[in-house]
């Protein structure tokens, strides 16, 4: 699970599809670690070495980190074809079917965690289909975008509903922060021009399959 350990540092900015993955991937990772494992020790208080010493409850975790990660990576590609789209002006479908690609290759670099035997296909369907709608629609606010992740976030949490009830707004607000900041971080670190000329450039036509 070297995605999800991966906490995001400088780089060089970001000019190829090699790059993007690798901006995609570490940002994901850091936001799901961060929303989730920081509510879960804040909420577990003084109980936290117990709770995080139950098997059951670090398998639920990582479970839900994976999911967190997954549900991340889609917003971020969301937020990276508006980011490129101005460079690719007649082809953003082109984009959101090479941008896909991008999701699928980086859910497929491991094995499927433990929770999932049968891999991230659901996932990568359901990403495929949203880049597809972004690509025809104006693009959204980075914070009305994270609102997606915020909502698996929530549903794979491994607090029980009862103890989370009135958290709901700070765990949304801690997931579109980290998303935002993200957003933030692509704008200055991934070269809009040079990366959407790598995805488009005909060797990169493996990415749509």
């Amino acid at each position: 699970m070297s995605a999800l350990k991966s906490l995001w540092t400088s780089a060089p900015r970001a000019a190829t599809v090699d790059d993007l993955r690798t901006f995609l991937s570490r940002r994901a990772a850091f936001a799901a670690q961060k929303a989730v494992t920081d509510y879960c020790e804040v909420k577990a208080g003084l109980n936290r070495d117990a709770l995080f010493a139950e098997a059951s409850f670090r398998d639920a975790l990582t479970a839900c980190r994976w999911e967190s990660f997954a549900a991340v990576l889609s917003d971020l590609l969301v937020l990276a074809h508006t980011h490129l789209a101005p460079h690719v002006a007649g082809h953003e479908t082109v984009l959101a079917e090479r941008l896909a690609g991008v999701g699928r290759a980086i859910l497929a670099a491991e094995p499927p965690p433990a929770h999932r035997p049968e891999g991230w296909d659901d996932v990568t369907v359901a990403i495929a289909s949203r880049l597809a709608e972004t690509a025809g629609h104006p693009p959204r606010p980075p914070a009305e975008v994270a609102r997606a992740a915020a909502r698996r976030v929530l549903a794979t949490l491994p607090i029980h509903e009862n103890h989370r009830r009135t958290d709901r707004e700070a765990i949304v607000g801690a997931v579109r922060f980290h998303i935002v900041s993200a957003w933030d971080a692509m704008l200055i670190e991934v070269d809009a021009a040079a990366t959407a000329a790598d995805l488009l450039s005909d060797r990169r036509t493996g990415l749509a399959g």
